[in-house]
């Protein structure tokens, strides 16, 4: 049991969580951010959700797969923002965090739920990818079921 602990110890220590001051970048108006290490640019809040500046208020709306892909949304003057894959979704995630594992610096408020990717299950077309961001695992979900989404679009 020691060594499990030990082991579990050192698998942390090697991933610190990172700091919304180093990887994020949080735009003046706090809508969007700006990600040092994928050169992605995300919605801060959760869609439905209101960025007040240092926070997000309210409450994040729940949508369906197909609702989900077709939201047509135009944030902080871009309008080529887009559901992330379930790849992009997973680097948003901190695993040393749970309930909601994300940083919550830059992405506050965050419900510790499902979100959506655009990634379809290969096997099924009724399924989709989510990341739940409570713990960060991913799974395939019926795409019928209402999740949270966050969307992100390339810097540049």
């Amino acid at each position: 049991m020691k060594f499990l602990i030990a082991g579990f110890a050192l698998l942390l220590a090697g991933h610190p969580v990172a700091s919304a001051e180093t990887r994020f970048e949080i735009t003046e108006d706090g809508a969007v951010v700006l990600d040092r290490e994928t050169d992605l640019e995300w919605t801060r809040c959760s869609i439905g959700q209101n960025p007040t500046g240092t926070g997000c208020a309210g409450i994040a709306n729940r949508f369906t797969w197909d609702q989900a892909n077709g939201l047509d949304s135009e944030i902080a003057g871009n309008d080529d923002w887009r559901l992330p894959t379930v790849e992009e979704l997973q680097t948003l995630v901190e695993y040393r965090v749970f309930n909601p594992a994300i940083n919550p610096e830059a992405f506050p408020n965050t419900p510790p739920s499902n979100y959506w990717s655009s990634s379809e299950a290969a096997y099924d077309a009724f399924y989709a990818w989510s990341v739940h961001f409570a713990n960060g695992f991913s799974n395939w979900r019926h795409k019928r079921q209402r999740f949270e989404v966050r969307l992100v679009r390339d810097a540049g």
